[in-house]
C-alpha cells in the first residue's frame, strides 16, 4: 500500500498519472511506440503507446513470433486515469469585487462540498510555441495556489441543512488579493523556464495537495484523493510488468482518460484507441483483418473501476444481499440494465481465475430502486466487441476530494490480474471456454 501512495503522490491529474505509468514501464523494459510510425516487433517484446498525454496502452508479446497461429488471443485489462475536479476555463482570470479569482467549471461529478477550505494546487499541461510548431509540457504547481472558501455559517444558515451549491457562484477559487499583479502563466513560465508569451493554451485543473495516508486502529484503511480510479490503474501497472510471455496471447493494459465525462474524447474509451492498437498489433505480427477478427473472438477483457463499498451510516441505500465491504476482496459488478458488462459466463471465467490464485472476491449490485453508475467497459465494447467483465475494489465517499478504501484489497486485485495475464482463455464454442 505504501507503493500505491508513492504512485499517487505525483499523479495529481490524468496527465501526470500517465507520466508515472510511463516511467515505471520504461524502468521495467517497455519500449515506447509512436502512433504515426510503422511498428516492428521482437519476440517477447514489451511496448506501450501514449495518446494525447493522458491515455496509454501497454502490451507484451509472445516470445516466439515465428510460431504464431490463429490460437492467439488478447488478455485486456482497462481502467481510467481521470478523477472529478475543477478545470480552468480558457479565459480563467476573473476580477471579482477586487479579488483575483480563477474561473473554473466542474469536471465530472465531484462531491462539491468536500473541495471547500482546502489548500489547492494547479496542474495539467500547457501548449507552447516552438520554432517549428507547438509542444505540450506537463506542469504541476504543487504548493497552495488557491482556495475555495466556504461562506460563514453566520451568513448562510442553510449550509448544514441542505444548501444547493451553484458552481459558478459558490465554487470559484480565490487566487490573489487586490494588490497582487502576479499572473498564473507567469508563475508557470518562471518554474518551467518558459517565455510567458510562448504559452498558447492549457488544460489546467485544481488538485488536492493532501496525497493520502493509511489510517484506522489496525491500519486497515487508506484515505486519499483519486482512489477512483488510480487504485485499479496501479494494479494493472503492477500486473502487466510481472507476467511471463506466452506463445498464444498478447497481454494488454489500457489506461484511458475522460471516463468521468463520458469517454467520448480523443483519449477516452469511446475513441477507438484500443481498437486501433489491437488491430495494428495483429497486422504488424503478419495477420490479416479476417485473422484479427478470429483472434478477438478468443480474447477477454476486464474493465477495472472501483465500486461503492457498504457505508454503515447509509445502510438503507444498499442492496440487501449484494453489499460489498472494504477489505472484502475484489468486487464483481453486475447490473440488469447493462451498465456493467458482466454476465454469467464472464463472471464464471473470472471466478475461476480468482480461485486459481486464491484471490478473494465479492458481488455487487445496486438496490433495484437506485440507479448506479457506469464504467468504461460497455463503452469499450462498442469499439472492441469481446467477452468482458466489470470489476473493481470497494471504497466509500466515491468522488469526494478524499476517498476511503480498504488497505488490503489492492494486493488481492494485483494477484488476480497477474493470474489473468498468465492464463490462456480459449473459446471452444459460443458457450464453452477452456482456461489453460
Amino acid at each position: 500500500m505504501i507503493n500505491f501512495l508513492n504512485f499517487l503522490k505525483p499523479s495529481v491529474d490524468a496527465f501526470h498519472a500517465q507520466e508515472e505509468i510511463k516511467k515505471s514501464l520504461i524502468t521495467s523494459g517497455f519500449i515506447e511506440l509512436e502512433e504515426n510510425k510503422k511498428w516492428k516487433f521482437q519476440g517477447g517484446g514489451k511496448y506501450f503507446v501514449v495518446r494525447d498525454d493522458a491515455a496509454l496502452i501497454a502490451f507484451t508479446l509472445p516470445s516466439n513470433l515465428e510460431k504464431l497461429n490463429l490460437e492467439l488471443s488478447y488478455n485486456i485489462v482497462a481502467a481510467h486515469l481521470d478523477s472529478p475536479t475543477f478545470k480552468l476555463k480558457p479565459n480563467f482570470n476573473l476580477d471579482k469585487m477586487g479579488y483575483g479569482m480563477l474561473n473554473t467549471e466542474v469536471y465530472g461529478g465531484p462531491i462539491l462540498n468536500t473541495w471547500f477550505d482546502r489548500p489547492l494546487g494547479i496542474s495539467g499541461r500547457v501548449i507552447v510555441k516552438t520554432p517549428t510548431g507547438v509542444k505540450s509540457i506537463l506542469v504541476n504547481l504543487d504548493k497552495p495556489m488557491c482556495v475555495i472558501p466556504n461562506c460563514s455559517i453566520h451568513y448562510n444558515h442553510e449550509l448544514n441543512t441542505g444548501y444547493k451549491y451553484n458552481p459558478q457562484l459558490d465554487l470559484i477559487p480565490l487566487f490573489k488579493d487586490r494588490n497582487s499583479n502576479v499572473d498564473l502563466y507567469s508563475i508557470i513560465s518562471k518554474k518551467y523556464k518558459l517565455k510567458n508569451d510562448n504559452i498558447i493554451s492549457s488544460d489546467l485543473y485544481l488538485t488536492n495537495l493532501d496525497r493520502g495516508c493509511i489510517c484506522g486502529a489496525d491500519d486497515s484503511f487508506i484515505i486519499a484523493p483519486q482512489i477512483d480510479n488510480l487504485e485499479c490503474s496501479y494494479a494493472i501497472l503492477e500486473a502487466i510488468k510481472d507476467n511471463n510471455p506466452s506463445e498464444e496471447k498478447v497481454n494488454v493494459g489500457a489506461f484511458f482518460n475522460s471516463e468521468e465525462i463520458g469517454s467520448s474524447t480523443y483519449n477516452g474509451a469511446g475513441s477507438g484507441f484500443l481498437q486501433s492498437i489491437l488491430e495494428r498489433i495483429s497486422l504488424s505480427l503478419g495477420y490479416k483483418i479476417i485473422d484479427h477478427r478470429v483472434i478477438l473472438a478468443n480474447s477477454f477483457m476486464i474493465s477495472a473501476d472501483n465500486a461503492q463499498g457498504f457505508h454503515p451510516n447509509y445502510s438503507h441505500l444498499y442492496d440487501p444481499t449484494n453489499q460489498v465491504y472494504l477489505n472484502g476482496g475484489i468486487v464483481i459488478k453486475s447490473a440488469a440494465r447493462g451498465s456493467y458488462t458482466t454476465n454469467a459466463l464472464s463472471l464464471a471465467i473470472f471466478k475461476e481465475i480468482c480461485d486459481r490464485c486464491g484471490a478473494k472476491y465479492q458481488y455487487n449490485t445496486n438496490r433495484s430502486d437506485i440507479r448506479g453508475g457506469s464504467t468504461l467497459g460497455a463503452i469499450s465494447l462498442s469499439q472492441v466487441s469481446i467477452p468482458s467483465i466489470d470489476i473493481g475494489l470497494a471504497q466509500v465517499a466515491m468522488h469526494s476530494a478524499m476517498e476511503t478504501a480498504g488497505a488490503y484489497d489492492l494486493a488481492e486485485l494485483i494477484k488476480a490480474l497477474k493470474e489473468f495475464y498468465n492464463t490462456n482463455i480459449k473459446m471452444l464454442s459460443s458457450n464453452e471456454y477452456k482456461l489453460i
